[in-house]
């Protein structure tokens, strides 16, 4: 029951397949209109979008900017495009990727995760590298040791996978 890959694939659909416009990436100068123009092409048509800004103040002093979403007038970070349309997640009905990983999906990507933050080459079955220039021994033995454990675990959980594989394959034998 259940591989690698075997949970929710099916539902609502998720945010990363669309295009996306965060806030993040909109110049200063764009801000202080108030608004933000959008164009690009689909299906060989022109279309654009003009979305409002709102300001929110921050507590140790200037402003933070968000749009405000076209359909339903929240405040939201990222807006998403398709079919013509500009909306919020909530409106589209999308889902975060991470929302459907199941607890096998999770455990295989943390020791992703934290080899990246270590430097080293992506996948458990590559050799450790060393520790990053600049980081303290202490911070490197506590990710390494988290690396480690979860390894431990993935390669438990494999060998168990294997092992119900192999006694499932050989009731189906003897029959």
């Amino acid at each position: 029951m259940g591989g690698l890959g075997s949970g929710r694939q099916y539902g609502k659909p998720t945010a990363n397949r669309l295009e996306s416009i965060n806030i993040k990436d909109v110049s200063a100068g764009n801000k202080a209109n108030g608004f933000v123009k959008y164009s690009y092409w689909l299906n060989g048509k022109l279309v654009g979008h003009l979305v409002h800004l709102e300001q929110a103040e921050c507590n140790y002093g200037g402003v933070r900017y968000w749009f405000t979403c076209p359909n339903c007038h929240r405040r939201v970070g990222v807006l998403y495009l398709s079919s013509g349309q500009c909306a919020c997640r909530k409106c589209f009905n999308l889902a975060y990727k991470s929302e459907r990983e199941t607890n096998q999906d999770r455990l295989y990507r943390k020791p992703g995760k934290l080899r990246d933050r270590l430097g080293w080459r992506p996948g458990i079955v590559h050799p450790d590298g060393d520790k990053p220039k600049g980081m303290h021994w202490k911070t490197f033995r506590r990710i390494k040791f988290k690396h480690d454990v979860i390894a431990n675990r993935i390669c438990g959980a494999t060998m168990e996978w294997i092992n119900k594989r192999k006694t499932a394959y050989a009731t189906t034998q003897s029959r």
